[in-house]
């Protein structure tokens, strides 16, 4: 009976996210307020939530409560080197792109060093939302060499909506080959959960990578802010016996 029950309960909440009754960042009553409204016990209840996080549907973050983000999540391999839109549509969902910004800048010293440019070098900064089914999963700030791009490069970057970094690398003869990530947690700050549409702190997960042409040139440098309920990453470790 008490399986039956919490299915029934996860079904009713399912259907109150489905509907849109309770909308994509909105947050959940508490616990006690929403046993009472249903009906049933805290213990119950809160199986019900914990299935619905484990299914993408739910956020909890310790001290601010329980929200709802009703987004499949993506499954990213991270031995597999293809941009976020791909990973969209792997999953069968449409990628999009919103306020999409492209304008010169000169690096950080440190994001000089992961380029091998010199100090002041030019670079082209690309700074976009990416989206699936409407929904926020990424923020993005790419940085390219100027040089690279030649003259044709502002007008290609202007249909980044439409198509993938590395297509349009491709197409002025630079070649991506492989990349170099490194992955770890980072707090949403402001600008980032305003445009993420989080709350201010969420855990996030933070994508450094350096892509590298066939010449072994880093040509791309990218940060990515991944909303960690949207995600599952998986990675292949070799055995110490692989040879």
């Amino acid at each position: 009976m008490t399986v039956q029950l919490r299915a029934k309960v996860t079904e009713r909440l399912t259907a109150l996210i489905e509907s849109g009754e309770w909308r994509p960042g909105m947050r959940l009553p508490t616990e006690a307020e929403l046993a009472a409204e249903l009906g049933v016990s805290r213990p119950t209840l809160r199986e019900a939530l914990h299935s619905l996080e484990e299914d993408g549907y739910l956020r909890r973050t310790r001290g601010s409560g329980t929200f709802v983000t009703h987004r499949p999540r993506l499954k990213n391999a991270l031995d597999m080197n293809f941009g976020v839109s791909e990973l969209i549509r792997s999953m069968d969902m449409l990628p999009g792109t919103e306020g999409l910004t492209i304008y010169p800048s000169t690096p950080t010293e440190r994001e000089a060093q992961l380029l091998a440019l010199a100090p002041e070098t030019e670079v082209v900064v690309v700074d976009r939302l990416r989206t699936a089914n409407g929904q926020p999963v990424v923020y993005s700030r790419d940085l390219i060499p100027t040089h690279l791009l030649g003259e044709a490069g502002a007008d290609l970057l202007s249909s980044l909506g439409q198509r993938s970094l590395y297509e349009l690398l491709a197409e002025v003869g630079v070649n991506v080959v492989q990349g170099v990530a490194s992955v770890m947690p980072e707090r949403a700050q402001r600008r980032v959960a305003t445009l993420l549409r989080v709350p201010r702190e969420t855990l996030l997960i933070y994508i450094r990578q350096v892509d590298y042409d066939e010449h072994g040139r880093p040509v791309l440098l990218s940060h990515e802010y991944h909303v960690a309920s949207a995600f599952e990453v998986t990675v292949h470790r070799r055995g110490p016996m692989a040879k």
